[in-house]
Order: structure tokens, then C-alpha cells, then sequence
């Protein structure tokens, strides 16, 4: 199972908007790429503002030579397909192949409306404009003239360039089993136009079953994918006392999230050996990649903690 860590790129912008510490971001970028680690970004524009993620990728991969560089996760029916499929392919070249991309609809929050909203995107057709998305960056990614007329958009016989670093393209998890919530759409969607599959707030448990079906989708349309990639997107906190890391867990995430924290799944909550305990369940269920956010504002002592305690566990 591969480690990564989902860069600060919000823990820092609220602590200030208007000057975020970035070279914290930078920091832990360069501790993850010496230990062989990922990193992983999120998205959002106006819920919960972040640094823009696409501009971020691409700053990673000048100051990294190793780690894959994902997103968890990416919002793509924020933005239009032919443009996103040109930055997309842009990244995957300055990186050399090193781009992930984990893709979702988001919430069907309110707030999450109102961004689409802000976007000038209509919230309803989420679900449809990803799979536009991945259709077609797909087809421009061949580099052969593309004919299609979409939702707002029309290709006359177009190519962009680059594409990227290979043919096959970026790897496209797409969000599936959230919570454990086994949504028959979801789980079709991965069959049809995924490679693998990225979530959040499982069981080990849910892992497996989650796994099950999404096998049984990829088979169903003709797309088997034996060990197919299964990234789960959690939380680390280590203290040696459980009960103060799930309070500055849980106060982290209310402050990070507005409220409504979750605490469903599995959490790397306590002293190193509980974390590793914790994170080895996943390994065992088939899980094939970590995005681990730390909660808290000391991000780059829990990364050097994480790297010195747990890490060695998992290594190749």
C-alpha cells in the first residue's frame, strides 16, 4: 500500500487568507518526495477555499522528482472539459507521469450548490458533467481531430497539445462507497469510465465490499481491472494519549469542515503503534494507496513523526 499526505493547502489559507504560509506546503512536499511518499491536493473555489489545486500540481512538479501527484478530489464539473483537459494533460507532462486523478461530484450541500452556482455550473448536472469530463479528455488525449458536440461546447475536429506523458493517460479514480454508502450509481460510473476508485470514511469492512462491486461493475461492461487502485482518503492524529488526539482531531475537523464532522470509518488516532494498527486494517482489505490528512495546525511535526514511527511499517 502506497502513503501519501494531502498537502495543507487549507489548513493554511485559514490561517490567513491573505498571506498563507504557504512554504509549509512546500515543506512537507519535499519531506513526502525524499521518503518515497505521495501528495494529494483537494478542490474547492468559494465552500472551502484552498489553494487553487491545478497551479499547486504544477508547482509540485518542479519541486518533486518522485511522488505521484493526486487529487482527492478533484471537482471537474466546476470547469469546462476541453480546458481542464489541456491543463490536465500540461501537468501530467511537467510531472513526467506522475499524475492521479481522483475525481467526484461533491456534496449535495447548500454551500456546495452555491459554488457551482459562482461557477456559472448548474449543480443538478454534476454527476452528468464528470462523465462528459472523462469522455472527453479521453478522446483529446489520443491526439487524433475530435468531433463532439457537448454541453455548452462544441469540437470541430480538434487536438490539443501536449497530451500526456502516456498514452493511457492519467490514472481516473472516481468516488465511490463515501461513508459506506453503496450507491448503485456510483459503483456503475467506476465500471464504466473509472480506473480505480477513491473514498472516504470506510471500515475495512466497507473496503472489501466496496472492492467486491466495483469488480462486478468493471466486469459487467467489459473493463476487468484485476487489483484495480483503491485510494481512501483519512485522518491521522499521533499523540500518545487517544483521548487528546481525537479531541484535537475532532476540533480540527469542525473548524476545517464548518461543522458536521463525521467521525464514521477509520481514523489513525493515538500513539504510532495504534496508528499503524489502524492503517495496516485498510492495507489488509485492499485498500492500494493512503491519502492521510493530519489534523492539526502542526502539520510538519506530525509528517516527521508519521515518517520516522509509522512509515518504516509499510515499506516496500
Amino acid at each position: 500500500m502506497r502513503l501519501g499526505v494531502l498537502l495543507p493547502h487549507r489548513a493554511v489559507v485559514l490561517q490567513s487568507a491573505r498571506r498563507p504560509p504557504v512554504e509549509e506546503c512546500w515543506a512537507v512536499a519535499r519531506l513526502c518526495d525524499e521518503a518515497g511518499m505521495d501528495l494529494w491536493v483537494g478542490d474547492s473555489v468559494v465552500a472551502k477555499p484552498r489553494l487553487e489545486p491545478l497551479t499547486t500540481l504544477a508547482y509540485l512538479a518542479a519541486i518533486t522528482k518522485r511522488a505521484r501527484l493526486g487529487t482527492a478530489i478533484l471537482l471537474p464539473a466546476l470547469r469546462q472539459p476541453t480546458v481542464l483537459a489541456h491543463a490536465l494533460a500540461n501537468i501530467d507532462q511537467l510531472s513526467q507521469g506522475r499524475l492521479v486523478l481522483g475525481l467526484g461530484v461533491g456534496w449535495g450541500l447548500p454551500e456546495i450548490e452555491r459554488e457551482w452556482e459562482a461557477c456559472g455550473r448548474e449543480h443538478k448536472r454534476r454527476a452528468k458533467d464528470l462523465e462528459e469530463h472523462v469522455i472527453v479528455w479521453r478522446m483529446l488525449w489520443t491526439g487524433e481531430p475530435v468531433t463532439h458536440e457537448g454541453r455548452g461546447f462544441r469540437l470541430s475536429g480538434h487536438t490539443i497539445g501536449p497530451l500526456p506523458w502516456s498514452e493511457a493517460g492519467p490514472p481516473v479514480l472516481i468516488t465511490a462507497g463515501n461513508r459506506g454508502e453503496m450507491i448503485p450509481a456510483q459503483i456503475d460510473r467506476v465500471g464504466r469510465l473509472g480506473d480505480g476508485v477513491v473514498t472516504t470514511y470506510l471500515t475495512d469492512g466497507d473496503c472489501r465490499r466496496l472492492r467486491e462491486l466495483c469488480d462486478e461493475a468493471l466486469a459487467k461492461h467489459h473493463r476487468t481491472r484485476p487489483g484495480f487502485p483503491m485510494c481512501v482518503y483519512t485522518t491521522v492524529r499521533i499523540e500518545d494519549d487517544v483521548a487528546r488526539a481525537e479531541a484535537q482531531t475532532r476540533e480540527f475537523l469542525q473548524k476545517y469542515y464548518g461543522g458536521g464532522v463525521n467521525f464514521k470509518g477509520l481514523m489513525g488516532l493515538g500513539p504510532a503503534g495504534a496508528v499503524v494498527e489502524t492503517l495496516k486494517r485498510y492495507e489488509n482489505a485492499g485498500v492500494t494507496d493512503l491519502c492521510i490528512r493530519f489534523a492539526g495546525t502542526d502539520q510538519l511535526p506530525q509528517l516527521e513523526r508519521f515518517i520516522r514511527d509509522v512509515a518504516p511499517a509499510f515499506a516496500a
